[in-house]
Parts: structure tokens; sequence; C-alpha cells
């Protein structure tokens, strides 16, 4: 069972980093824990070195803005010989049972996530190493809070893969503020930041359900930008905002051409 390997991420989060640590280090079987000290201003790594040595320490220096995609995957990188990695959140308890429970059902052709309503766990899953290589990782595109998971969700279930549950009441999300969430993002504001990354996530996987392949690199960049324009714009105004993303031309039979596009308009509710 020691082919399973967590990996936990910090930046300004020690508070909950000193009652989570330990009990993740404590998991039964577990091949190791991975810490990343994303530039955490309160010295998550210096602490951890000192109290729990066992964690291995990966350092992020120079960064004065979070992007919880690229702690992530460094984290990632640094597991030994996994096979799985579980990523938990800095502000997860896992119970005693955690590994001991939910590795013997881990099976190829899934992910496994949470059984549980706490929107506070959706950072906490695990996967097989092979596949998370396979989809790329973490899209490291987003600067704001939210919905990275997601996105690493709709990339598994692109590549074929199902989603699968493991007993929430083995792990319990710390309560906080929305503060300690978007304190070190670009955007503070929690509600406009979310829109724009859930506005880029919608967006970026219908283009490659269109093109049936992956959207990446400088497309996704460019598109994040826009996208962050457009949103950012309505919001502030109220007015209701509007983004065209164009398609490749179709051929017709008869040498005519058939135009393609995909509109998006950004309104109040329903």
């Amino acid at each position: 069972m020691d082919d399973l390997w967590i990996v936990t991420t910090c930046m300004g989060r020690l508070a909950s980093l000193r009652r989570t640590l330990g009990p993740m280090l404590a998991q039964k079987g577990v091949g190791g824990v991975v810490l990343v000290d994303y530039s955490c201003p309160e010295g998550a790594g210096d602490w951890a070195s000192v109290e729990h040595p066992a964690a291995r320490v990966v350092r992020v220096p120079g960064r004065s803005r979070f992007n919880a995609s690229a702690a992530r995957n460094a984290g990632a990188r640094a597991v030994g010989e996994a096979g799985w990695i579980a990523f938990v959140d800095s502000d997860v308890v896992l119970d005693p049972a955690f590994a001991a429970t939910v590795r013997p059902t881990l099976t190829s052709g899934g992910y496994y996530r949470a059984r549980s309503a706490d929107p506070g766990l959706g950072g906490t899953f695990l996967c097989s190493r092979a596949d998370f290589e396979r989809v790329g990782g973490y899209d490291e595109t987003y600067p704001c809070w939210g919905e990275e998971d997601n996105d690493l969700f709709d990339a598994f279930e692109f590549a074929g893969l199902e989603r699968r549950g493991f007993d929430g009441g083995l792990v319990r999300h710390l309560d906080h503020g929305d503060d300690a969430r978007t304190r070190f993002y670009d955007v503070a504001d929690k509600e406009l930041g979310h829109a724009i990354n859930r506005a880029y996530r919608i967006l970026k996987w219908d283009l490659a359900r269109v093109n049936r392949e992956p959207t990446s690199g400088p497309v996704c960049r460019a598109l994040y930008e826009k996208i962050a324009e457009v949103v950012g714009e309505a919001i502030r105004s109220g007015r209701p905002g509007e983004l065209t993303v164009r398609l490749p031309e179709g051929i017709v039979p008869g040498g005519r051409s058939l135009s393609r596009s995909l509109v998006y308009r950004l309104g109040p509710g329903s």
C-alpha cells in the first residue's frame, strides 16, 4: 500500500497546517507526504522540517501570488515511486483510517472524490499518477481562486476516466473565512475571481469537445485574458457581456464554406 503518496500545499495557511500535517503523516502504509511551501510568508517548510521531519518539503521561492495549480504540480513531481496520489488541502484533517480504508478500493479507470456536500472538500481527491501525468496535470492558467480542481476532473473525464467516490466521513474540512481563501490571489473578490475561472473552464472544455482535443498552451492564456476582460466588465457594470469564439470554417460541397462560432452571453441569473 506504500505506493500511495499524499501532496499538500501551503501559502499563508500555517495555522491550518499545524492541525492537518500530523494526521497526514500518521497514515498507515503511505509512501510519504509532500508539502509544497509556495513562498509561504509564515515559513511552512521551515516549521515542517523541525516539527515533522518525515515530510518531504518542496520549496517554491519568489512568489507573491498563490497559484494552486502550479503548487500541486510541483508536489506531484516530487512524489516517490507512487502509483497513486492523494491531493489533500492544508485545511483538511484526515481520519486515522483514511489511507487504510481507501487504498484497497482504488482501481484503474477512475479518480476518487469524497462523497460529501461540503464544498471545502472539493480539492481533496485521489488519482493514479499515470492518469495525472497523461492529462498534463493541473492547468496553471488559473490566477484566481476556484475551479482548477474541476478543470482537472474535466480533463480526467475527457480522457475517459470515471468519477468514483470514497467515504466523506474520512475527511474533515476546517472552517475559515473567504479572506483566507483569496488572500494571495490576483483578484481578492472571491465572487469575481470565481466567475472568471468558471467561465474560462466552461469555454475551454466546450472548445475541447468541438475540436476533439484538449485546449492548451498559448490558446488557454489568450482565452483566459479575454474572458477576464469580458466577465470583469459585465460584473462591474451590471450590463450583459458577450464573447464570440470563432471556429475553423467547414467546407460544404459546391465550393461553399460554413462559418462557425460559439457565442457566450453573461447576464443576470434565471
